[in-house]
């Protein structure tokens, strides 16, 4: 206890000096739990956006589909049987077919390639649509209207009002056009739409497809995301012909990009804690020769070099425990702020849209508030300082009573 009451003494004794060698641990910590936060929360946001605008938990598709890109081939669509349609019923908490396609639009002397979209009565269920913005009406089910997304119109020159051809090859290889007319012009926060997309109801599509009951993508919710392995394996063995891919699967390698920034974050973290491990130890080394009369004293009242060893490492104990804790509290506490409160990401993925076409996000970024990381920051933060008290300590303690105290 008395070690521990001088330890203290002595910290705020060169309280500025102090306050200088802590600032490396503030932002040591900082970086870590903010680095990781921020990691883990772009992770999510693939996830979310892969789940809620393209696959669901489980997306079954035709075997052979293309994987990525704006290859949607229709000529493998299938037929969803209606005792498989009764066991999604009850297998799922929510299900929807789609007709994907990639026809192309033309208005006036305009042309250009689209993705269709043709989406089934629950699609809203499984397709979240909060941030959509529409100008203008949902399209009516009646086959005249369709609804454009604000990069198609912009390019096609197209308003509220204006009539758009579709021209597509059906599912069985003929060709085919119609007339449609536009309802509303969609801003979904979402690049994979907004760039290219035109939506429509899924009789509609079905109709300009020719599909007959044909779909090309069923996508699926279950309770819990990631227990969809058994429901893929289910939809395998009940339609022939389909892939049931995983969202796992599905956005794989945007998650290892999310881990090597992890990474590159947790790495700078620990340059600065090094940095702040120099900065300590040249403190707690400062600190001891200038009481060198001091431990004199202490070691000839019959302190041992262990205790001299331990009061200089409580005092950097106290560095770390004051440093780790501050980093910790500023930076959880934004890590939690976002965690409930997301990031808007609307304005710049508008503004990378191009860039971003077949990359699926979600408008709103949600950090990763976890207090293991938060325990781990201060573990480290107050480890760094402890360590790096140990040698100036040690030198500290190997000072003779008999020279400490010899007057200079």
């Amino acid at each position: 206890m008395l070690l521990l009451r001088m330890a203290t003494r002595n910290l705020f004794r060169q309280a500025r000096r102090n306050a200088l060698s802590m600032v490396s641990i503030i932002m040591g910590v900082f970086i870590i739990v903010i680095g990781t936060g921020f990691a883990r929360g772009f992770n999510e946001n693939a996830v979310r956006g892969q789940i809620e605008s393209v696959s669901g938990h489980v997306l079954t598709v035709p075997a052979d589909y293309p994987t990525a890109g704006f290859r949607h081939p229709v000529d493998g669509a299938f037929r969803v049987p209606a005792d498989t349609r009764a066991w999604l019923d009850e297998s799922t908490t929510a299900w929807t077919p789609r007709i994907i396609a990639t026809p192309r639009a033309i208005h006036k002397r305009e042309s250009m390639r689209v993705r269709l979209i043709g989406v089934g009565p629950n699609d809203e269920a499984v397709f979240p649509r909060d941030v959509w913005q529409i100008e203008g009406a949902w399209p009516a089910d009646d086959g005249t209207q369709v609804l454009v997304a604000k990069g198609p119109a912009k390019l096609l020159g197209v308003g509220l009002g204006d009539v758009l051809t579709l021209e597509s090859r059906t599912v069985d290889g003929a060709m085919n056009a119609m007339r449609y007319q536009i309802s509303g012009i969609l801003n979904a926060s979402n690049p994979m739409v907004d760039n290219v997309a035109v939506v429509l109801p899924l009789t509609v599509a079905d109709q300009l497809l020719a599909a007959d009951g044909r779909v090309t993508h069923v996508a699926s919710l279950v309770d819990h995301r990631d227990d969809n392995h058994a429901l893929a394996a289910g939809i395998e063995q009940r339609v022939d012909g389909v892939d049931a891919r995983l969202w796992q699967d599905e956005v794989r390698d945007l998650l290892e990009l999310g881990v090597a920034r992890e990474k590159m974050f947790n790495t700078f973290g620990f340059c600065l804690l090094l940095m702040a491990a120099t900065g300590i130890a040249n403190t707690v080394l400062m600190a001891a020769f200038e009481r060198v009369a001091e431990i004199g004293t202490l070691r000839s009242m019959g302190l041992q070099r262990r205790g001299v060893v331990a009061m200089f490492a409580m005092e950097g104990l106290w560095m770390g425990v004051l440093g780790g804790g501050l980093g910790v509290a500023m930076s959880g506490g934004l890590c939690w702020w976002y965690a409930q409160h997301p990031i808007d990401m609307t304005a710049l993925i508008a503004s990378k849209a191009d860039q971003m076409s077949n990359v699926p996000v979600s408008a709103h970024l949600y950090t990763d508030f976890s207090v293991d990381t938060l325990m781990l920051a201060f573990v480290v933060g107050i480890g760094v300082a402890v360590l790096a008290s140990i040698y100036p300590a040690l030198s500290a303690s190997k000072i003779s009573p008999a020279e400490a105290v010899r007057p200079r």
